[in-house]
Formats: structure tokens, sequence, C-alpha cells
């Protein structure tokens, strides 16, 4: 372990704390983002708030969790803002408000951070915190899934299969979904297995909407089960 008494470097203390995470050693990963923390280091206190926040080598806390993403968001930290973002929209840890969740969505995806942008889209696609605005969240969608962001490819799917914002055009959706799923996201790889099973866009073939239901499945996707076992009545 590390003495990180001895080190004073925020962005070397930042350094070791996230490969102290990748190994799961939580306890090592939460006291160096804390002293970087300390030091005014926007990533350090997103990631320090990220530990109060699932509970990684300290004991969950909401409200210091939005307490050091709103130091990091204040300082123009992208990340941190979305997930501020994330925590007003959900109310955890703080009073739940939707207009600050759009406000901070929009700081964080206007610095291109693909995260934000894809919720920011969804804000748009269901009027949450703005007026529903199917051309506004297939912009943002579109940019986020541009990005790898596998959320938002899943929803400019959605876009492409009902006509938000967008000519429907159900093998884009298709394209979509697929780029969404085989990178591991549950809901597209479900309804995937769904368009496979229904022939919606791809020719009917049950063994791969079997297999694509199963990948969901296996991720704890309740739909997925229940569609597997539908499967097995046919």
């Amino acid at each position: 372990m590390v003495d990180i008494n001895k080190i004073d470097d925020a962005e070397t203390l930042y350094s070791i704390g996230n490969a102290a995470g990748m190994i799961n050693n939580f306890a090592e990963a939460f006291e160096s983002f804390k002293k970087a923390a300390g030091m005014g280091y926007a990533p350090a206190q997103c990631s320090l708030a990220f530990c109060y926040e699932k509970g990684h080598g300290v004991p969950h806390d909401y409200g210091k969790a939005v307490d050091y993403y709103r130091k990091a968001a204040d300082q123009g930290f992208a990340p941190a803002q979305c997930n501020l973002g994330w925590c007003y929209e959900s109310g955890y840890g703080v009073e739940q408000d939707v207009d600050k969740a759009v406000a901070y969505y929009e700081k964080s995806a206007k610095q291109g951070y693909p995260p934000a942008q894809g919720n920011l889209g969804f804000c748009y696609a269901n009027g949450n915190g703005v007026k529903k605005d199917y051309n506004e969240a297939f912009e943002w969608f579109k940019k986020a899934a541009d990005m790898g962001n596998t959320f938002a490819q899943f929803n400019l799917g959605d876009c492409f299969e009902n006509g938000k914002g967008v000519t429907a055009d159900i093998s884009k959706a298709i394209e979509w979904y697929k780029k969404s799923a085989e990178h591991g996201y549950a809901q597209a790889q479900n309804h995937l297995g769904h368009c496979y099973e229904a022939g919606n866009g791809v020719e009917k073939n049950l063994l791969k909407a079997h297999e694509w239901y199963s990948h969901a499945a296996i991720q704890g996707h309740s739909a997925a089960k229940k569609n597997i076992e539908n499967l097995k009545r046919q």
C-alpha cells in the first residue's frame, strides 16, 4: 500500500485512487481521493462523491455525495455536473428538482460529455423539466450515440423506429439497437430479441431472439426473463 501521507500532489493521489479502485481496494481509493479532493482537485472530488454514493470504502452518504459533486461541478467538471443532475432528477441526497437536473445536464452536455447528452435527450423525449421536443431529443441522442454511449444508442434506435424527431426507418433503428446491445446494454438486448421474435426490421429468428433475451436476462432484466419463458411456449 502506498503511503499517501508522503504525497502532496493531487494528480498523483488521484491516479493512486484510480489504480486502487480498479482492483477493488476501495479503502485506499477513498483515502487517496479524499486527500486530493481536499486540495480542490475536481476529478478527485467527483470520484470521492462517487465513493459516498456507492458506499465504496465508506458508508453510503448521498448528502456528502451531493456536496462533493457540487464542489467539482462548480469548477466546471462535466462528469460531476452530470452526476449532480442525476441526483436532482432522482432526489438522492437533495430535494428532487427536475429543472435543476436539466440545468446541470445542459452544462455537462455542452462540454461534450456523452452521458449528460443522453440524459438531456431523455429529458426532451419525455418532457422532464423541459417542454417535450423530439427533434431536440434526437439531436442529443445522436451526439451521445456517436460517442458510443449505449443508453443513447438504444434511445436513438427508438427514435428511428417510432419516427421521433426523424423519419421512421426500422433498418437504422435495428442498426442502433445492435450497437447498444453488442456493447452490453440490457434494454437494447431485450428489445432486439423482441425484434427477432416478431420479425420487426429483421427476418424472424427465434434462436436469435432467445440469444438476445438471454444476454439481457443474465444482467437481471426481468422482462427478458419473461420473454424467454414465453418463447418456450411457442
